[in-house]
């Protein structure tokens, strides 16, 4: 058995197993001839607000720690102990002339010191930090908590002059949610002074600010639980706290060196987790200094996501959620752990569009640089790719094989090495050759499309009697069977264009690759995929579905998808129980968002209200129950009466914002097209302020950026100026153009889609500018 230090001593994977510590945690030093074997202090750093800093100072806190971690009795480290502290414990160092770093250093446990880091700040604010603050573990619940002190006698505190006596008592919000003071003391060990200044607040913004400025992370979580409005059973459920109240623990009957064995063994609490991590390397020091607010998805995770990224499901498991509730950090970090689990396991790691899956790639190699990767579809590892370069690579596979999976699927074979063309093109072209007896709704390119993407070709119908028998469930217009038949005789052109124009589009070489993998599956071949993890889920047509669903064979995590019906800016929905994929049991939902402030949050939540969106189960999907963890100003309006009085306006704001000390590259102006970001772009140039126009979620440079709104998906910024979102601008003209009014419902939701994930990509302030009226959108 490990004594305790060496359990200690290693490296915590996310689900709390223990790895071998990378770290070299013994050195030998020379005196006088002799070895001497001494031992390096342990780090455990906790995620604090206000530690973003400068990348100098980052690279100084590194060096400090870094020394006190090799060797603490540096002189030059000057650690020093408090007067009067309310936490013996509690030590500061020198960082530079002007900041010091806040430490807690517990007793030698075995034979090694530990330092729990607690953030760096100038002088008199780190001394007085480090005074009046105490690490300790909650008596009630066991998880460690950072607290303040509580005045001692707060009956004998000055004073103050009276204030004139309101006509109304003013009313607790907890209380107006039915909640009791002995919910926060009792149930989760909230000091009396604590719940009494949360039960202080009168709205639910005074709650969340309150909420927001408390140091321990998972008493902010209780009380954003309490703002949704959720039992406490559900929170402690979230938190991993026991349902059954734990009887408080007698700290004080113990000594120092039990009690910090304690808090030791009390930091692998998946809640404790949400904020303390164990440092085992360099490297990985590193990793957390520099990501700050921004990389501190990498280290901590609420106990939620947590579970989400271990946790064994018996098949397909979806997890939903808004934007910024960590939905892909779930999906990266599950899978970093399914590689560790086993190293010779085939994960794939899919989304709709190559950039996105280029983020992905990035992000994992953030995560963890030695997470074993694949450089090819069905070898060991990590392999990262698009789905429609999924679908390309398994077309090349298949070789000859695919000729004749495509008459499966299209009634006729296909070459292996064909144009791929969009799933739009062509179909102008059929209609003109055989000028169907249809009303216009019905002969649009947007109408026939849709019909071929989650009717024929789902179905795999290859003839016209198949195509009347079929049931079309959730198109929206009814076809009897005369206009059946008329469809169907544009279906059969378009397929023979394509195939003397030797193309085929990108959803038929997806539903051609499903049916060969399934068929290749049937004659006992191999699967190409032990797992598959799917982000943005809900743009993928029903051929990709089919296509992921044939990649991997059914059984134990064999797929975990993450979606958001609210961020669908391509396609149409899709009911995934109607393409294989069973997740009916198995499904979740993230509701605390932890990239955009509450303020930005509810502004983009109002863009979705009044709108009805089905989610991938056929379930109606509410915008109800989604709360920030982050306080900031509200969205403000800029309002035009021209377009260059609109550019000069726009050009003001992101000169005002760089002048404040916001980083350039930090700050974002979204548009509704390409076209309109090069004239952004220009007008800023024309301003004297530099910009980069970006075409691929990829953040380069050190200016302000200029990117559309569909480029945006996955990115977030510091500032974000939405533009030009006027009436008769957005959505645009021809967006709408020649829709049929069920497509046209359709379109407007996308287009409501893409606003919502326009506004929540900005996580501090986020300014919308319009000219002379704003977007029927916005109208609320």
């Amino acid at each position: 058995m490990p004594s305790p230090m060496e359990t200690f001593a290693t490296s915590r994977d996310p689900d709390g197993s223990s790895s071998p510590s990378t770290r070299t945690r013994l050195r030998r030093r020379s005196r006088a001839g002799d070895q001497e074997r001494i031992h390096m202090p342990n780090l455990i750093m906790i995620k604090l607000k206000g530690q973003d800093h400068e990348k100098a100072v980052n690279g100084k806190i590194m060096a400090f720690l870094k020394k006190l971690t090799d060797d603490d009795t540096i002189p030059g480290l000057h650690i020093e102990p408090m007067k009067k502290p309310l936490d013996s414990r509690a030590r500061t160092g020198r960082v530079d002339i002007h900041l010091r770093a806040v430490l807690y250093v517990l007793e030698p446990i075995g034979d090694e010191k530990t330092y729990v880091y607690a953030g760096t700040w100038e002088h008199d604010e780190a001394i007085e930090r480090a005074r009046t603050k105490k690490l300790q573990i909650n008596p009630v619940n066991g998880i460690p908590e950072l607290i303040a002190a509580v005045p001692e006698h707060p009956a004998q505190a000055a004073p103050k002059a009276e204030a004139p006596q309101p006509a109304k008592a003013l009313v607790s919000y907890l209380t107006t949610q039915s909640y009791f003071v002995s919910d926060l003391t009792v149930e989760f060990g909230f000091t009396a002074d604590a719940a009494a200044r949360a039960f202080a607040a009168v709205t639910e913004d005074d709650l969340i600010t309150f909420a927001d400025r408390l140091d321990t992370e998972w008493q902010s979580t209780v009380l954003y639980g309490m703002a949704m409005g959720l039992s406490i059973s559900q929170i402690k459920e979230s938190l991993e706290i026991p349902v059954e109240r734990v009887e408080p623990v007698d700290v004080e009957a113990e000594d120092a060196r039990a009690l910090d064995q304690r808090l030791v063994d009390a930091l692998k609490h998946p809640a404790a987790q949400m904020q303390f991590t164990f440092i085992d390397s360099d490297e990985e020091l590193q990793r957390v200094i520099d990501g700050g607010d921004f990389g501190a998805w990498r280290v901590f995770l609420h106990p939620e996501q947590r579970r989400y990224a271990t946790r064994s499901y018996k098949g397909p498991f979806r997890l939903t959620g808004g934007a910024g509730t960590g939905k892909t950090v779930v999906l990266i970090h599950r899978a970093k752990n399914l590689a560790a689990e086993n190293p010779n396991s085939r994960i794939v790691l899919t989304t709709y569009t190559r950039a996105l899956a280029e983020n992905l790639r990035r992000d994992l190699e953030r995560l963890d640089p030695d997470i074993p990767t694949s450089g090819s579809l069905g070898s060991a590892g990590v392999f990262v790719q698009g789905v429609d370069a999924l679908v390309a690579a398994v077309r090349q596979i298949a070789g000859s094989g695919f000729g004749e999976a495509a008459v499966t699927v299209l009634g006729a074979s296909a070459e292996s090495h064909g144009i791929v063309v969009g799933n739009e093109v062509g179909w102008h072209e059929a209609v003109d050759d055989v000028d169907p007896d249809l009303p216009p709704q019905l002969r649009s390119k947007s109408f026939l499309a849709a019909e071929y993407l989650q009717i024929v070709l789902p179905n795999r119908i290859t003839s016209k009697e198949a195509y009347f028998a079929v049931r079309r469930p959730g198109r929206g217009v009814a076809l009897d069977r005369a206009k059946r038949a008329e469809v169907w005789t544009v279906v059969e052109q378009f397929r023979k264009n394509g195939r003397i124009r030797n193309s085929l589009t990108y959803a038929e070489v997806a539903g051609i690759s499903a049916a060969w993998l399934a068929a290749s599956a049937e004659s006992g071949s191999n699967h190409y995929a032990d797992h598959v993890l799917i982000d943005e889920a809900q743009d993928l047509t029903p051929a990709h579905w089919q296509f992921l669903r044939a990649l991997v064979q059914v059984g134990p995590n064999d797929m975990f998808i993450a979606d958001d019906i609210h961020q669908r800016i391509y396609g149409q929905p899709v009911v995934l129980s109607r393409l294989g994929v069973a997740v009916v049991g198995r499904s979740r939902r993230l509701t605390l968002n932890y990239r955009t402030t509450e303020q930005n949050l509810r502004y983009a939540l109002d863009v979705l209200r009044g709108a009805t969106f089905v989610d991938s189960e056929n379930a109606v999907e509410g915008v109800d129950g989604y709360r920030s963890a982050r306080l900031g100003p509200e969205p403000r309006a800029i309002v035009s009466h021209s377009e260059t009085e609109q550019f000069k306006a726009m050009a003001d704001q992101v000169r005002s914002w760089i002048e404040e000390g916001i980083r350039p590259e930090t700050i974002a102006v979204l548009t509704a097209s390409n076209n309109a970001s090069k004239d952004v772009h220009d007008a800023l140039d024309h301003y004297g302020i530099q910009s980069t126009v970006l075409t691929s979620a990829k953040q380069t440079g050190k200016n302000a950026v200029v990117l559309t709104m569909h480029t945006a998906k996955g990115m977030e910024f510091s500032r974000v100026l939405l533009f030009d979102i006027s009436e008769g601008s957005f959505p645009s003209p021809w967006v709408m153009k020649g829709l049929s009014p069920e497509d046209r419902e359709d379109a407007m939701l996308r287009e409501r889609s893409l606003l919502y994930v326009a506004a929540s990509r900005a996580r501090d302030e986020l300014v919308v500018t319009w000219k002379n009226a704003p977007s029927e959108l916005l109208a609320s």
